[in-house]
């Protein structure tokens, strides 16, 4: 009877992660490709190249749908994998129905798979009436529902993450077996191929557990194996189109985005399109367009930081204190919405002081606290979006449990 109990509790948990985000889909869920999704797709789909942007002449390329005498530019601004999920989406499906609904359908699904295994992850040390509550609170934070109902690699980012993280308290758990490691390789493959930056986070994981936590160097090794060969395709694509071995080229403009004159913690592109025209730039429209661009957005954003330090310093913890709680000057719609900013305000709170109480306890919890820290440090550097919050929410969640415990330690014994 009790594990009848605990299995329906279960599905119930499954039922409202469904439920609530089919009824987000009626109302808020997107119907059609927008922005660069809308471009990429299209010109992969028109011209076979995987490029946003389409040459006028000798020196000017712009962002835009490609005709089929179009030239389109290779691009190596955006990680591939949600643009080659959209469009393996798209050429299944085009014929049959809404292949928006499809991609909608499956973020629903990716999401509630999530929810479970992140209910997984807090039973592994927690009580189950306990892993219940705090799946369950990830499962109807506002933008967890909304974001699934977006045309937005998040979804699948936040899948990705919360399995990656599921694979590594397993390994904190010396269950370290070499399907869990293939696993954990092509699981960070992915996450690269969907943000590049995630690279950065994949090596310092694979120090702080192979090397720094269990000496298990051929771990360490047959994980970088395994995750470059499933890159290499990748790879060898930029270096042919570029002569290079990159995975992307977008430091400069995110850069330029998140640091000009004109600063806002969500970042400015309207200035970069205000302040150089790409008619003035002089930039020859070859395969080293974009990356020659990118160059140029770097070169500008570090004038300006060099020529005013102590105002980008201070922009920077300003990027800082809005990722740790709220931007106070966001154009976001329904940002302020009380639904959003009071679970925000209080996961922020209690999660900053979870990630200080376990920061010296090595193993798992700690890794998710330098994890947690070193996120919000890096990406200030940039610009913040209301959506990174989303990328941190599990492991928030996970370390707001341990200021739970602390607490009702201290004061209830």
């Amino acid at each position: 009877m009790k594990k009848l109990n605990l299995s329906f509790s279960i599905l119930i948990l499954i039922f409202l992660t469904i439920s609530v985000r089919f009824i987000a889909f009626y109302f808020f869920g997107d119907t059609q490709l927008e922005n660069e999704w809308l471009i990429l797709v299209h010109n992969l789909s028109v011209k076979g190249v995987l490029g946003i942007n389409v040459v006028i002449d000798e020196y000017v390329a712009i962002p835009k749908l490609a005709e089929q005498e179009n030239v389109v530019l290779p691009s190596v601004f955006m990680p591939p994998l949600y643009s080659y999920y959209i469009y393996s989406i798209k050429y299944l499906f085009s014929n049959f129905t809404n292949y928006i609904n499809i991609i909608i359908f499956s973020q629903i699904l990716f999401s509630t798979i999530s929810i479970y295994i992140f209910f997984k992850i807090i039973k592994m040390n927690e009580s189950f009436n306990c892993s219940i509550i705090f799946a369950l609170i990830f499962c109807l934070i506002p933008i967890n529902i909304y974001s699934t109902v977006q045309i937005s690699s998040i979804s699948i980012q936040v899948f990705l993450l919360v399995y990656f993280f599921y694979i590594l308290k397993k390994f904190s758990l010396k269950d370290e077996s070499f399907s869990q490691l293939i696993i954990f390789s092509i699981l960070s493959a992915l996450l690269i191929l969907l943000r590049g930056e995630f690279i950065l986070f994949y090596f310092f994981t694979l120090i702080y557990f192979f090397i720094y936590n269990s000496k298990k160097i051929k771990f360490f090794i047959i994980s970088l194996i395994i995750t470059s060969f499933i890159l290499s395709p990748y790879i060898i694509r930029n270096y042919k189109n570029f002569n290079n071995l990159i995975l992307t080229k977008s430091f400069g403009y995110n850069l330029l985005k998140g640091n000009n004159p004109e600063f806002k913690v969500e970042g400015n592109p309207d200035f970069i399109e205000k302040q150089y025209n790409r008619k003035d730039l002089n930039i020859e429209t070859n395969n080293f367009y974009e990356i020659k661009l990118d160059d140029f957005y770097k070169d500008k954003s570090i004038e300006y930081i060099k020529n005013d330090p102590l105002n980008y310093i201070s922009n920077y913890f300003t990027k800082v204190l809005s990722f740790l709680f709220i931007d106070l000057n966001s154009s976001y719609q329904n940002y302020y919405n009380t639904l959003h900013i009071i679970p925000k305000l209080i996961l922020s709170f209690t999660s900053i002081v979870g990630g200080i109480i376990v920061f010296r306890k090595k193993g798992f919890l700690q890794y998710l606290s330098i994890y947690f820290f070193s996120n919000i440090l890096f990406f200030s550097i940039f610009f913040i979006l209301p959506r990174y919050s989303l990328i941190l929410m599990p492991i928030q969640i996970l370390l707001s449990v341990e200021f739970f415990k602390y607490f009702l330690r201290k004061f209830f014994n």
